[in-house]
């Protein structure tokens, strides 16, 4: 409970010795970007600024993140203008201050946008377009989440939409399916289906149901219990069986799964004619999260090798 009180004391003693570095900070960021700013001010107030902001952020009295990104930014950009080329003075504090936020942010077009209505320099537009972009590229290389979603994070709440895509969204059922399927006849008695199919050899909970090779249900044990005479066929009669198609995505069928309370799901041809060719359970959907995992563990050993070097 004591965070924000420590907090805010010390953002007023960074503001006691650096003024500029309370507030808004607006009209500092005017004077940044016009170089009307000694050297070693803003040097002063760079420091001063990221000290206190990183320190209101971990106690939770920040105010906010974009007015602090751009004075930090212009800041950065008015002091490396000494070093880096270009006769223009307002360039470099323009590009940094766009890189600086387009990065952190994760939004490189309206870092890009925002910095260039403040000036309506067309000059500056390449310049400002590259540096975003690479400073998002640096950002998404090197932190999990952007500096929005790390705060929300943090307060214990689950971040559903991400800017990584679901390895489940990436692959379809075609890619992960068995296409070697047991099943049933439809003409197959029901006493000779429940010694054959669910007996002491079963291997699944249920099977798909075929009339030549037409899926027309799925029958487990309860199905053919409930009926003691007659075929498989008349047993799993009237009832749609829940099925998937080959060219959808696995996070479409993972739902289905998880709605219907299912195991397995026979995939068709189409859905006109039913027709089988394979099919897809719980276990198949483990793939893509598996192919995704190898995929990203091999990122982090070539980017851990290269921070080494």
């Amino acid at each position: 409970m004591w965070w924000p009180a420590l907090g805010g004391l010390a953002v007023g003693i960074g503001g006691y010795f650096e003024p500029r570095a309370l507030g808004v900070g607006y009209d500092v960021i005017g004077d940044l970007l016009h170089n009307q700013l000694a050297w070693q001010a803003v040097l002063a107030l760079i420091a001063v600024k990221a000290i206190i902001w990183v320190i209101a952020l971990g106690s939770g009295t920040s105010g906010g993140v974009l007015a602090p990104l751009l004075m930090m930014g212009a800041a950065l950009g008015a002091v490396l203008s000494h070093l880096l080329p270009g006769g223009d003075p307002m360039l470099w504090p323009l590009v940094c201050m766009a890189a600086t936020l387009g990065g952190t942010m994760r939004a490189p077009l309206m870092a890009t946008v925002f910095a260039f209505g403040l000036t309506h320099d067309s000059n500056a537009l390449l310049p400002l377009l590259a540096t975003s972009a690479t400073a998002y590229g640096f950002t998404v290389l090197t932190m999990r989440r952007s500096i929005l979603t790390e705060k929300i994070a943090r307060r214990g709440h689950h971040i559903y939409r991400e800017y990584g895509i679901d390895p489940l969204e990436r692959q379809f059922v075609e890619e992960v399916m068995t296409r070697e399927v047991r099943t049933i006849d439809a003409a197959l008695p029901v006493a000779e289906a429940l010694a054959v199919y669910f007996g002491e050899g079963q291997a699944h909970r249920a099977f798909p149901v075929l009339r030549g090779r037409e899926v027309i249900g799925v029958a487990d044990r309860a199905v053919l219990a409930a009926w003691s005479n007659g075929t498989v066929g008349d047993a799993v009669a009237g009832t749609l069986p829940v099925v998937a198609l080959p060219g959808e995505n696995c996070r479409a069928v993972a739902t289905r799964l998880a709605r219907h309370g299912l195991e397995r799901l026979p995939v068709v041809r189409d859905a006109d004619s039913r027709l089988l060719v394979g099919i897809v359970a719980r276990s198949d959907l483990i793939k893509p999260s598996l192919a995704h995992f190898h995929e990203e563990e091999q990122r982090e050993r070539v980017r851990s090798l290269r921070w080494r070097r």
